[in-house]
């Protein structure tokens, strides 16, 4: 199974974390494809480009098909803007594609922001940032969404397990 974690830039990594921990716990081999990193390796070629992201993307899919076929629990923690770029992980993935939408209000997004990025936006040295001059269009077809907003980084990765690991 995939499990596709889709937030602004807040939560997701945290998260996915967390739930990995719940999976382990439960005696599952799983691992965690996490955006930010695989822009610093597998995708350090790649910009932010409506294209590259794609790209990007379409890269990670790949890579949890690959894990997938040996077994483990793949999460993928990443920003997925557009409709069009998880109809693609859909294809490649099929019927272990779970996407879960981590709807995060921007405004907590940027009362939190762990790593400073929405202040790098303010000053303008972050450009094509989602959410602010980048589109994000909201999940139709998410399995689940959950509120961070009302719910903590374990409720929320506890959530995930019971509505759509359990299931």
């Amino acid at each position: 199974m995939h499990l596709a974690v889709r937030a602004f830039r807040c939560c997701k990594s945290s998260i996915s974390l967390e739930l990995k921990q719940i999976l382990i716990s439960s005696g599952l081999k799983c691992l965690i494809l996490d955006g930010d990193l695989l822009r610093k390796g597998i995708n350090s070629n790649l910009g932010f480009s409506e294209a590259d992201r794609f790209e990007n993307i379409r890269r990670a899919a790949e890579l949890a098909k690959i894990f997938l076929e040996e077994g483990y629990w793949v999460i993928v923690a990443m920003i997925t803007p557009m409709e069009a770029m998880r109809e693609n992980n859909r294809q490649i993935l099929q019927n272990q594609y779970v996407e879960v939408f981590v709807n995060t209000p921007l405004e907590i997004c940027m009362e939190r922001d762990p790593k400073g990025l929405y202040q790098k936006v303010k000053q303008l040295e972050i450009q094509h940032f989602t959410g602010i001059d980048s589109p994000f269009e909201i999940p139709k077809h998410a399995h689940l969404t959950v509120e961070t907003a009302y719910l903590s980084i374990e409720e929320s990765a506890k959530l995930i397990f019971n509505q759509v690991i359990e299931n």
